[in-house]
């Protein structure tokens, strides 16, 4: 009776695991855009990351900057390398929709698939361990422009003292990726078959 009850269970609990996760994914994926992001500098450094917006709202040109909820973004986030692929340090400069990042600039063109313009990402708070990716358009537009440097794009991590670094530069652009939308749906599938597995194997268990 035991061993019944399990088997039926799993069944229930995988079969509408599955369904609600199709039907779910497949509703969000029609309204959802997501991407990829990464940039490298001349000496190895990265950085890479990932946003999301929803595209029912979302004009063709999305611009945020500073603190607060954000016009278009829902998520956005950043991790960062060093040359031996060694991870800085990560950060979510936006999550659900509000950003706490108040250097934040970040402009994406959807209809060409490309970031442009100011660019800030990261965390700066003045405080040890920050480190941001920016670009002179971005220290331009918050006032900086005694900061403009040679290379376009800067990588910055404040050290033990808090004191700004800089620990690479490039003219490198930031480069896009759109995450295909069947891949989600099939990392599902996948979570849902090791539940039909156990099932499986629990039938065949209990069959013996």
């Amino acid at each position: 009776m035991t061993h019944l009850f399990t088997k039926t269970a799993i069944s229930l609990v995988t079969t509408t695991t599955l369904a609600l996760a199709i039907a779910i994914t497949t509703n969000n994926l029609a309204h959802a855009a997501e991407f990829n992001f990464n940039w490298k500098g001349d000496t190895g450094y990265l950085a890479k990351g990932s946003f999301n917006y929803d595209t029912t709202t979302a004009p063709s040109v999305i611009s945020e900057t500073g603190l607060g909820t954000t016009k278009n973004l829902q998520s956005l986030s950043i991790s960062f390398f060093d040359p031996l692929s060694n991870l800085i340090n990560s950060f979510t400069p936006v999550l659900s929709g509000i950003s706490n990042y108040s250097f934040l600039r970040f402009n994406f063109d959807s209809t060409k698939e490309q970031i442009f313009g100011p660019f800030d990402l990261g965390k700066d708070d003045g405080l040890p361990g920050d480190t941001w990716l920016n670009n002179n358009l971005a220290l331009i537009d918050e006032g900086f422009s005694n900061q403009v440097l040679a290379k376009e794009f800067h990588l910055n991590k404040r050290d033990a003292a808090g004191t700004e670094q800089i620990l690479d530069l490039s003219n490198n652009s930031v480069q896009v990726s759109k995450v295909p939308e069947g891949s989600i749906i099939i990392g599902l599938l996948a979570v849902c078959s090791l539940g039909l597995t156990a099932y499986r194997n629990l039938d065949k268990t209990t069959q013996e």
